[in-house]
């Protein structure tokens, strides 16, 4: 038996239930069964909402991300072999028992710090890039600007091939806030031209300079929008790359 704490979808209180648990395979896992009822349980309308949750055992507490586990349906066979009365609830009812995954934070470097790794790189980047704009517009910053625009288009490509669909698909929850870092993709690819181009034509340095600012502004809060929301998240799931 654990206690999960969720925050409620509608009200936003702290909401505390005991629940069975199992180790299948070594992933903790419940199963949103409510006893085999015509409804989802409130918690699992919670955790579709706000997947930060608690967990309490009768030895240690911790916190965790709950998600919605692609392999389901052999998740649950392997449930029902360890649990057979899971079985007798999923007769009884018509919805499919959903199946949570509770994935625990390792304090080891992670993919979401990993990601904040990137980001400070890129923000030292453009630091400095902007500062040889002020002593001008040398000519060998357009091959350093070209190297930056390609790491970017690079890092939000794979963001936005693996890492976002696979949120996703884990944590429901989080579709609002992965619309709109694709959205901001696409602004931050069109500064990226604007700004290579003008770097390239060597153009007016003023005009260079404010569209160079209007590019790190944009990257600066999409940056900063993108740790606040899904550093959690991607520390709860998955290693940190090499």
């Amino acid at each position: 038996m654990i206690t999960l704490t969720t925050t409620g979808a509608r009200t936003g209180r702290q909401h505390r239930v005991p629940l069975g648990a199992l180790d299948i395979d070594g992933r903790l896992v419940v199963v949103a069964s409510a006893m085999g009822a015509p409804k989802h349980p409130a918690w699992y309308h919670n955790i579709r909402q706000n997947p930060l949750v608690t967990v309490e055992t009768e030895t240690e507490k911790f916190d965790a991300m709950a998600a919605l586990p692609p392999d389901r349906d052999e998740l649950f066979a392997k449930v029902v072999a360890q649990e057979p009365g899971f079985a007798a609830y999923q007769a009884r009812t018509t919805r499919v028992l959903p199946v949570v995954e509770l994935h625990r934070f390792d304090p080891a470097r992670r993919m979401g710090d990993w990601i904040v790794e990137v980001h400070d790189w890129l923000r030292a980047e453009l630091k400095e890039m902007r500062a040889e704009l002020d002593c001008g517009t040398p000519r060998r910053l357009s091959t350093r600007c070209a190297g930056f625009c390609t790491a970017l288009t690079k890092h939000h490509t794979g963001e936005g091939a693996n890492l976002f669909p696979l949120l996703a698909e884990r944590f429901p929850a989080l579709a609002p806030t992965l619309a709109k870092l694709d959205e901001e993709h696409v602004v931050v690819a069109r500064l990226q031209e604007d700004v290579q181009r003008l770097v390239d034509e060597e153009t007016d340095p003023v005009k260079l300079r404010a569209e160079f600012d209007r590019l790190k502004s944009e990257l600066d809060s999409h940056f900063d929008y993108e740790e606040r929301t899904l550093v959690a998240a991607l520390n709860a799931l998955l290693p940190a790359p090499g």
